[in-house]
């Protein structure tokens, strides 16, 4: 006959009565599965916790990170808020303060020298600082998108896919106020042209101009790549006026033959 109960007898050093405890086996069977359980519980919790607390770190790591961009971008647009006002003081003071020498380029283009030292003069061209040259070959594969309800679905500029070390020029001259790396846009060069305009050129593989380098319209500031958040390589090109975003489709029609973007296909 198999027994039913487990039976625990004390037996003590004196002359006390003996005691004894009877448990009913099914009770511990419940225990020990109600321990086994618990194991299984805190072991499962564990591999399905242990990875999503590490994303959540990497999640926390990457906010912590895109807050300093941010931080970084409205030190540097405060900046750029500081130069439009100088520029516009300079144009101000254009032939009286600053003895300008005003002369006229080979391409007949009206043109002015600003005296910074005594050996060096920046030129002030009303044509040359305008975006007018293409920055790179290639297809465009993203329009322009201001459109959309949340401000981190907008896309300001277009993006033309190229090969990966591809130049990329400068679309006009100007005065380099920032190269470097950000989250986004990884390898990223910000020109500054004078009356108001500014461009911008992501995802570069190099930088190959440095921050307060002169450039002139046609120079090789950076070299194509995927840097930064990108499916592959190719440049993220803006063009800005006043604080104002514009369409670089509208400085540069030729992009329309190349351009094979979702909106391009939508349209037609």
């Amino acid at each position: 006959m198999n027994p039913s109960r487990f039976t625990v007898i004390l037996i003590p050093d004196s002359d006390d009565r003996n005691r004894q405890f009877s448990v009913r086996y099914v009770w511990i069977w419940s225990l020990v599965l109600l321990v086994v359980v618990i194991v299984i519980g805190v072991v499962g919790f564990g591999i399905y916790s242990v990875p999503k607390l590490r994303d959540y770190q990497i999640m926390q790591a990457k906010y912590d990170k895109a807050v300093t961009e941010r931080v970084t971008v409205m030190n540097l647009m405060n900046d750029l808020q500081r130069m439009k006002f100088m520029d516009r003081q300079i144009r101000k003071s254009l032939g009286t303060d600053l003895g300008l020498d005003q002369k006229t380029t080979d391409s007949g283009e009206l043109s002015q020298n600003v005296q910074l030292d005594e050996n060096e003069n920046l030129p002030v061209s009303y044509v040359e600082n305008i975006p007018s040259q293409m920055p790179v070959e290639g297809f465009v594969t993203q329009r322009m998108n201001t459109s959309a309800f949340s401000t981190d679905q907008n896309h300001y500029g277009i993006d033309i896919a190229a090969a990966e070390g591809n130049p990329v020029l400068a679309s006009a001259s100007g005065f380099v106020v920032f190269s470097g790396w950000t989250y986004n846009l990884g390898n990223i060069v910000i020109l500054y042209h004078g009356d108001g305009y500014f461009t911008y050129y992501g995802h570069h593989q190099n930088n190959m101009k440095k921050q307060r380098d002169f450039v002139k319209r046609g120079d090789v500031i950076a070299l194509v790549g995927s840097t930064g958040i990108t499916t592959g390589p190719h440049l993220h090109f803006e063009i800005w006026k006043e604080g104002n975003i514009l369409d670089p489709l509208k400085f540069f029609p030729g992009y329309l033959e190349s351009d094979v973007s979702p909106q391009f296909h939508e349209q037609n």
